[in-house]
């Protein structure tokens, strides 16, 4: 890994920062790798005991600082900021990272680990700066507007037979001022073709939506995500 690191820095020069992210795999603390497994480990000699009670050699990593192992060092008082995990003794492990920190909350004591690559610029973030046009509603032509619902937007809680009796049904919101331009009335179905699709669906009355907008809710089945934000032009009432 150090010898890819040093091919990435030698290619692109901009990344070199990433070597100074974490120590090279030579680093030690009294000659010990970090531990990676704690203490409470031990039970693992169990897992395979239906198999063999003799343990198979634990992997060797020869590309970083820690090793698959309770074999190493884990003393919280120990000059490192790579932490695998925390323990101390009598306290769980939330309050054990406590320990390892110049105050409650605070950093840790031997520095926080990683490094910021991009940095910020002195001219910075001028994305605010161009505000995008008001909505403006077109003839023949609807914006769709999005609709989550807590039961029925998410592709696999909506396979459940418990969530399926939450959901509602499959609809399509318009401004009432749309409806009457299209001559539908709520409950009239109507349809709209999208990438070679027609999609029919019931008509519900909103006064929260703009005239030129439509809601669809996202998700459900025959209504996939990508349609939020697309336009329609052929919006019409569906033939009986």
């Amino acid at each position: 890994l150090d010898h890819v690191i040093d091919a990435v820095i030698a290619a692109m020069p901009q990344f070199a920062g990433i070597k100074d992210a974490a120590p090279d795999a030579t680093f030690r603390i009294r000659g010990q790798k970090l531990a990676r497994e704690p203490h409470r480990y031990s039970g693992r000699t169990a897992m395979r005991a239906n198999i063999s009670v003799h343990e198979p050699r634990q992997p060797q990593d020869k590309d970083t600082m820690f090793a698959f192992s309770m074999e190493g060092n884990n003393q919280p008082t120990a000059p490192r900021s790579e932490i695998p995990f925390a323990w101390a003794p009598g306290w769980n492990s939330p309050q054990a990272w406590n320990k390892f920190q110049d105050e409650v909350g605070g950093k840790l004591r031997h520095g926080d680990p990683g490094v910021r690559l991009i940095e910020a610029t002195e001219g910075g973030l001028d994305y605010f700066t161009t505000v995008p046009a008001s909505f403006q509603a077109q003839d023949g032509q609807w914006r769709i507007a999005p609709y989550y619902h807590l039961f029925g937007s998410d592709e696999l809680s909506q396979r459940s037979p418990v969530f399926q009796s939450r959901m509602p049904q499959p609809y399509i919101k318009l401004n009432p001022a749309d409806a009457a331009k299209l001559g539908v009335n709520a409950g009239t179905r109507v349809s709209f073709s999208y990438d070679g699709n027609t999609v029919t669906l019931p008509v519900e009355i909103s006064e929260g939506l703009a005239a030129g907008q439509v809601g669809l809710p996202m998700g459900m089945p025959g209504i996939a995500p990508v349609l939020a934000g697309a336009r329609l032009e052929d919006l019409r009432e569906a033939q009986q």
